[in-house]
C-alpha cells in the first residue's frame, strides 16, 4: 500500500507540473511580468522553471526509486529525502494558507483546494515515510 501511495504522489507531482503551465496563462504572467524591470521577470522565469525542474526531480525518484523510498530507514539517504520532502510541501501548505492573495483564493476556490489538498497530501505521506 505504501508503495501505491508513493506512485500516487508521482502522479500528484505531474499534476501540480501541468498546473505549471497552464496557470501563466490563466493568471496573464506576461502581462503582469510586464510591468516590472526585466532583469525581475527573468529571475522569476528562471525561478518557476527550477521550480518545475525540482519536482519532475520528485516525481522521477517516486518511480524510479518508490521500493527504497517506501522502506527507508532512519539515517539513510531515502529517509532524509523523505524528510526534507516532509518539510519541503508542509512549508508549501503554509505558504497556501497563510501567504496567498485572500482574492485569488477566492476567484478560483476550486484551485486553491486542489493545490491545497494536493501539497497535504505529500506533506503527509513523506511525514508518514519519516517516522514510520
Amino acid at each position: 500500500m505504501t508503495e501505491f501511495c508513493i506512485y500516487w504522489a508521482a502522479f500528484v507531482l505531474g499534476m501540480i507540473i501541468t498546473a505549471n503551465f497552464i496557470a501563466p496563462g490563466m493568471l496573464g504572467y506576461e502581462r503582469n511580468l510586464a510591468k516590472v524591470e526585466c532583469f525581475f521577470g527573468q529571475v522569476f522565469r528562471v525561478h518557476s522553471a527550477y521550480t518545475v525542474l525540482t519536482m519532475l526531480g520528485m516525481l522521477l525518484l517516486c518511480v524510479c526509486y518508490n521500493q527504497e523510498l517506501a522502506e527507508a530507514e532512519r539515517g539513510s539517504l531515502a529517509w532524509g529525502l523523505c524528510l526534507y520532502l516532509a518539510v519541503f510541501w508542509g512549508t508549501r501548505v503554509v505558504v497556501q494558507v497563510i501567504y496567498y492573495d485572500e482574492a485569488i483564493k477566492k476567484k478560483y476556490p476550486v484551485f486553491n483546494i486542489i493545490f491545497l489538498t494536493a501539497f497535504t497530501y505529500l506533506a503527509i505521506l513523506f511525514l508518514f515515510l519519516t517516522v514510520k
